[in-house]
């Protein structure tokens, strides 16, 4: 068992053993090359417009790459201080920062998918593992991302200044470093000027493949965009920013099913669904962080803390947030709260019941409502039955093709989550930046 150096009286330090596993059987699974380490594991491509299972080394993102595995990694060591692990996190982040330079042009800027991720990867572990050195690598790519130009397409939370802004602004605060503040503007009137208006209100497009119309979500629709713009009028009160948002909700609550307390997933091939003799009214709507209900929520959770910070608040919206974010923890609680059913769902961060009981964490503490963190329990208490006691693989976010070790789609991820389950204070969550 391993030693527990911090804990608390609410503390179930069967979740820290759990983590603790993963983290060791990452560092157990590391390819290494002198001082450096990756890893190989399953993940899926597109290609076209399908999306093929692949068995590949990682690159140096968040999501999937080494920069995520070690940021894991080093939030596990804050507890166990295991020396293989401190061991794994250096050559990790060795590895990121030899290779980050391969990251394509147009997803540069993003912060699961790019360099802004990355550094603010760095910043943290260099806080955990208390490296300058690290974390002034890390402000150095954030910085030098100034030198890229903006892309056109890759504007969402994955891959562009959607998921940018909140993290520059998060250590603008922290750090006391304005550059940060200003480089999130460029990236807001970016998004301002690619918004899409119309009698809906406003989105935007941000996907390569077909669409019913731009989507709705919180990783590449128009709930996690709103977020980073709202993110902005806090910070500047330039009222541009607070009208695109209110846009922007309205074009997501035209895209509420209410029969389903959740929003319609708009990809084509979500859509595709609704086959001859279905009702072709219903919409197909996801349960995930990516798409539907549990990363709208955790979008609404954070637009009510920063409208709650704001002396100008329109009560009107409030009331709104409050019940959009009530629609989606009743359908993200009602879904996690069923059976769990082997070989059919996954425990993924991305779009897996980890990820979704993320929501009921944040939303147990914010709303002071402790019965939404006995759904997150019930969750914890589901994967250790189900795969630890029984000594099976953890199901990935990878169409059931095998485990896989990053951050967003992996064990890392699942890890990420049991320390969160561990120890929420100290561990903060990594799908919703910035948030209080």
């Amino acid at each position: 068992m391993v030693e527990i150096t911090q804990s608390s009286p609410t503390n179930n330090p069967l979740y820290l053993e759990i983590a603790n596993r993963l983290g060791n059987l990452l560092c157990r699974d590391a390819v290494w090359d002198q001082a450096r380490c990756n890893w190989l594991g399953w993940a899926q491509e597109m290609h076209g417009q399908r999306l093929n299972p692949v068995y590949k080394a990682f690159g140096a993102d968040v999501y999937a790459g080494t920069s995520g595995i070690a940021l894991f990694l080093a939030e596990l060591y804050q507890f166990t201080h295991d020396r293989q692990q401190l061991r794994t996190i250096e050559a990790a982040v060795n590895q990121a920062c030899s290779i980050y330079a391969r990251i394509p042009t147009n997803a540069k800027h993003g912060f699961y998918a790019g360099i802004s991720g990355i550094g603010f990867a760095l910043i943290r572990i260099g806080e955990l593992l208390q490296r300058d050195a690290l974390i002034e690598r890390g402000f150095s790519l954030l910085l030098d991302l100034r030198k890229v130009p903006l892309d056109l397409k890759n504007i969402d939370v994955i891959s562009g200044s959607a998921g940018a802004i909140p993290a520059l602004l998060y250590l603008a605060k922290k750090y006391q470093r304005e550059e940060l503040t200003e480089f999130a503007q460029l990236h807001g009137r970016h998004l301002l000027q690619l918004a899409e208006h119309g009698e809906h209100g406003c989105s935007w497009s941000t996907i390569g493949t077909e669409v019913q119309s731009n989507l709705t979500g919180h990783s590449h629709g128009t709930a996690g965009i709103a977020t980073a713009l709202l993110e902005l009028y806090s910070v500047t009160k330039d009222k541009e920013y607070l009208n695109t948002v209110r846009a922007a909700w309205q074009y997501e609550r035209h895209w509420f099913d209410q029969d389903q307390s959740n929003w319609a997933d708009l990809r084509r091939f979500a859509q595709a669904g609704n086959v001859a003799g279905s009702d072709q009214k219903k919409s197909t709507c996801s349960m995930a962080w990516c798409h539907g209900a549990p990363g709208i929520g955790l979008s609404r959770l954070r637009n009510r803390q920063l409208l709650m910070q704001m002396s100008d608040v329109d009560t009107s919206d409030l009331v709104a947030i409050e019940q959009d974010l009530e629609a989606a923890l009743q359908s993200s609680a009602t879904a996690l709260m069923q059976a769990w059913l082997p070989g059919k769902l996954n425990y993924s961060l991305c779009h897996g019941a980890a990820g979704n009981a993320d929501l009921m964490i944040m939303a147990a503490q914010e709303l002071n409502r402790p019965t939404l963190m006995t759904v997150a329990e019930k969750v914890a208490q589901d994967g250790h039955h189900f795969y630890i006691k029984q000594g099976l693989p953890w199901p990935c976010g990878n169409a059931g093709v095998g485990e896989s070790p990053g951050l967003m789609l992996g064990t890392a991820g699942i890890g990420h989550f049991y320390l969160r389950m561990y120890d929420v204070k100290s561990v903060r969550s990594i799908l919703l930046i910035g948030a209080d």
